[in-house]
């Protein structure tokens, strides 16, 4: 891999050293001991420097325009392929996706411009014909980017590149799980000569991140993580009306398997969902709800996968899922399912923790639908099953969740398919494919403890903007109205 040395936040333009503040590092999760990829220092008195540069720089790049804000873009797209292997190095080292994963997120920084790029005039739609005006989208202002560890970099670039288009310039701060991924990153816009100020990046812990989120000069919040860390972002901006927050939080995403199903293209769809990224995905695949005609077939098929199915070596091309992101979350997962089979799990397949780093094999349990687990996002490769005693069961049992975020139906029926639609919350309903693979062409986001907003996806502009009404009269041009020109002796 590239050298690895620690850079600084990324403000103005330039890589900035920290004048001190809190050590922290990146750990392998594929090793053993966690060794250490990059030592990295989080100054929180870096977040007030990198908002007043994005301040500074605002109002210049909104009036720039358009086109001249989609060049900028492009020169950064035009340099992703001599940063990719880069970046996807950086994102296997520190959370342990497998690099053919890897590879294919930091890829798709480039086709993410270019799909914002053609959103836009149906994003962001002019008047109405007939209207006695223009429908303007006026920029936040500067905006905070929160990014998750389990997308280093997508979940940034996928917020960061809307929200630069629209006229508003970013603070960004990766995961302290990623921060090599979140230089490689700023490395990119750098290369691109990206103007000044436009786009920051620090660095830091959770005082880092709460500082930038209060900041009284940050006029939007996105945020992908946790709920519970969402709520404390609400409760620090609740006195700060004129801010936008943005929350994607989340799921505790179900597949409804019913008897007329396609019962391989169910299990090939399920092992994607829950499997991919080791189960940590926002959509991944948690909870298997199976009517009676095919719930003993599907249970089997399940089994035999999940005790086929091991974890690898992330480094190695072929590897369909690697450790879970650090060693402290195999152990909150594997300690999460010992609180599930307490509450009456039983374990079809169990989990075990393998030596040699974060690594856990796939889990799959049965349940009742009443354990208090089924309410938690547990973030690892592990399936809920429950037998439903009917359709309407089974949908009954899907939609009893706190979160909403995606939800997938495996069925022939198309009266089923709306039956499901319309009994069961969530952002993105799939019909016989995976809940994961949601794109970005289409509204993304959840109901419930699953978010607001719809910060990602086709949305996201709309969500860094407001929408405006401007109205212009000629210069010299008066109003009629009869009443007043009689009040004050004038002809109308």
């Amino acid at each position: 891999m590239s050298e690895k040395r620690f850079r600084g936040d990324f403000i103005g333009g330039d890589f900035v050293a920290p004048a001190g503040g809190a050590a922290f590092a990146s750990r392998d999760p594929a090793t053993a001991e966690g060794e250490v990829v990059l030592e990295a220092v989080g100054d929180v008195a870096a977040v007030d420097a990198a908002v007043a540069a994005a301040r500074e720089a605002q109002r210049a790049w909104r009036r720039a325009g358009l086109e001249a804000r989609i060049e900028a873009l492009r020169a950064v797209q035009a340099r992703v392929p001599a940063h990719t292997e880069r970046i996807a190095q950086a994102i296997t080292a520190e959370m342990g996706k497998p690099i053919a994963e890897a590879r294919g997120e930091a890829a798709s920084i480039a086709g993410k411009i270019e799909g914002v790029i053609a959103q836009l005039p149906y994003e962001l739609p002019p008047a109405p014909p007939g209207a006695p005006g223009e429908q303007r989208f006026h920029p936040l202002g500067v905006v905070a980017v929160i990014g998750p560890f389990n997308f280093p970099v997508h979940l940034l670039n996928t917020h960061v590149v809307p929200t630069l288009l629209t006229g508003n310039t970013v603070v960004a701060k990766p995961s302290e799980l990623t921060p090599l991924a979140g230089q490689r990153y700023a490395e990119l816009f750098a290369d691109a000569d990206f103007p000044a100020g436009v786009f920051n990046l620090v660095h830091g812990l959770g005082d880092t991140g709460a500082a930038l989120v209060a900041h009284p000069d940050v006029r939007g919040v996105v945020f992908t993580g946790s709920y519970d860390t969402g709520r404390r972002i609400r409760q620090a901006t609740f006195d700060q009306p004129f801010k936008k927050v943005c929350l994607e939080l989340g799921g505790k995403n179900p597949a409804v398997v019913l008897d007329d199903a396609d019962i391989d293209q169910a299990v090939r769809e399920i092992l994607l969902g829950a499997l991919l990224t080791t189960g940590q995905r926002c959509t991944a695949t948690s909870r298997v709800v199976a009517t009676p005609g095919v719930a003993d077939a599907l249970e089997t098929r399940l089994v035999e996968a999940f005790r086929r199915i091991t974890p690898g070596d992330p480094k190695d091309v072929t590897c369909f899922m690697g450790p879970l992101a650090s060693h402290g979350a195999r152990d909150r997962f594997v300690q999460q399912l010992a609180a599930a089979r307490a509450q009456g799990a039983e374990a079809l397949v169990e989990v075990r923790a393998l030596a040699g780093g974060a690594y856990v094999t796939p889990s799959l349990y049965r349940v009742q639908g009443g354990e208090a687990t089924l309410a938690e996002e547990l973030f690892g490769p592990h399936v809920s099953f429950e037998r439903a005693a009917d359709r309407d069961d089974a949908f009954r049992r899907a939609a009893d969740s706190p979160f909403g975020l995606s939800a997938s139906l495996f069925s022939a029926d198309a009266e089923s398919w709306e039956a499901f639609y319309d009994q069961v919350p969530a952002g993105v309903v799939n019909i016989n494919r995976s809940t994961n693979g949601a794109s970005g062409l289409l509204p993304f986001g959840g109901v419930g403890m699953s978010g607001n907003w719809r910060p990602a996806g086709s949305l996201a502009p709309r969500n860094a903007t407001y929408p405006v009404a401007y109205m212009r009269a000629d210069l010299g041009a008066r109003t009629p109205y009869a009443a007043l020109d009689g009040l004050l002796g004038e002809n109308a």
